[in-house]
Formats: structure tokens, sequence, C-alpha cells
């Protein structure tokens, strides 16, 4: 786990004003405001249907009346919404962190990619997360901006990997995993503590976040199997090839190994 800068795990004052988190309907940022409530800090959450992202006057409007200590960008929404947001919040002196993904980087790229490797995306959703980053750290001077891997979770809900395995296996009646897919990935909770740590005075700029120590997807799948005690049928394949593994010295996220006893 990556500690504040005060080398300890940072713990919010009870006067501290609240941190403002979009995507509190998905997966991680819930798990991440669980985090922050848990240290004595208190939430505000991005609600769409009272500030439109389209609507760049309320949006930012809405910023300047929540008096909040710093945004948290996980939800969805255009380049301009994380770019307006990133503006606003640098105009106050207001910490903001983007998460972004590991897939900025192409399939054709082979890992483990540090910060300093250019991502190259083939899709839409690698192309539309690194608009993001590029806008975010154009427009905000000390944004923290944190590439993810897959989430995973020891539980069948939300968007994450054992929900889609779990569905595959209940869909096909197997979990067909490569030995040659090297997958970054990482628990959500221990991601949900890097990045309330990196709230404390996080130094600027690009991060990787991975808890996968080197398995392939089918380990990964053999050792939720094991450590969940599923009925998983797993078949081994060598079909997929990728390497999406992500480095990073400066973060010392939880490997997935200690989540799964292994």
């Amino acid at each position: 786990m990556q500690a504040g800068r005060t080398g300890v795990p940072l713990h919010w004052a009870p006067d501290m004003k609240p941190t403002l988190l979009t995507g509190l309907n998905g997966t991680l940022a819930p798990v991440l405001a669980a985090e922050i409530r848990a240290r004595g800090g208190d939430v505000l959450g991005w609600d769409r249907s009272a500030v439109s992202p389209d609507d760049e006057a309320a949006a930012r409007d809405f910023i300047r009346r929540s008096e909040i200590s710093a945004l948290v960008h996980c939800g969805m929404g255009s380049p301009h919404w994380a770019q307006c947001m990133a503006e606003c919040c640098a105009s106050r002196g207001i910490p903001f962190l983007f998460t972004s993904s590991v897939s900025v980087f192409g399939p054709h790229q082979v890992g483990p990619f540090g910060v300093e490797t250019e991502p190259e995306p083939t899709d839409d959703y690698g192309r539309y997360k690194l608009e993001c980053e590029r806008r975010v750290l154009a427009a905000h001077p000390r944004a923290v901006v944190v590439r993810l891997g897959w989430q995973m979770a020891l539980g069948t809900d939300g968007n994450q990997m054992v929900a889609h395995l779990s569905r595959q296996h209940s869909e096909q009646g197997f979990i067909s995993a490569s030995i040659n897919w090297f997958q970054a990935c990482s628990f959500l909770e221990d991601t949900a503590r890097v990045l309330a740590d990196l709230l404390d005075g996080a130094r600027p700029g690009l991060y990787h976040l991975d808890g996968n120590p080197g398995w392939s997807f089918h380990e990964i799948v053999e050792a939720l199997n094991s450590k969940l005690g599923f009925p998983w049928r797993l078949r081994a394949t060598e079909d997929v090839r990728l390497n999406n593994l992500m480095r990073d010295p400066r973060l010392r996220s939880s490997s997935i190994a200690a989540r799964l006893g292994c």
C-alpha cells in the first residue's frame, strides 16, 4: 500500500471538507467512499440528475458551492467534463484525481508497461480514456492520473472480474482462461486504499496501479475458484496472447496473491 506523504496512511481530520466523487453508482467509487469514511472523512457524490455534466456553468458552480477538499473522477463522462472539473479545481487550488485504465495500451503492445511507455490505444474506450488523461493533465498542473487494471472482488456483484467470470460460467458451463494472458488487475479494496493515500499530497502526474505479480489469467481464475469454493469448470487455453501488466515502483499496491492466500 502506498503511504501518504507523512509515511503513514492518511486519516482525515473531523472538520475536513468533503471529497467529491463521481461514479458513486458504479463499482469503484462506492468502495473508495467507504475507505474515505473509514478514515474519518466525508464524501459528497455528484448527482447527475441535479447537476448535468453537460452544463458547464452549473458544473463549475456546483464545485464552487460545495467547498470540497478534493475531487476524484471515477465516473464515465465526456473528456470535456473531465477537463472542466480539472480546470475548476486548478483555479481553486483543489486536488484532482482521475482514474484511467490500462486500456490506453493497445493489444499489440507488450507489457509490463511503465509510465514512460507511450500508449497506442486501438479501441474507442482506450482512446477515450487517453483523451481524458491528456485534457486533465493539461488543465490541472497538480492533477494525479491513475491507470487501473481490471478490478476484482470476492463476490459476484458489480462490474468486476469475478462477476464477469460467474456470468461466463453460467452461460457456457465452463470458463476458458488462457495461459498466455497476463492481465493487469487489483482488488477493489486495495485500489481504494491506494487512491485514498494518493489524495494525501501525492506528487502530480501519472501513476500505474497493478496488483498482479505476474500470474497468467488461468492462474488467477484457478486461484479465485479455490479461494471462493465455486464449482467452476476451468479450461486452459492458449488462444489469447496479451500482456498488459503495469509497473510503478512508487506505488506499493497489495498483490492479489495476498487476498487469494497464495
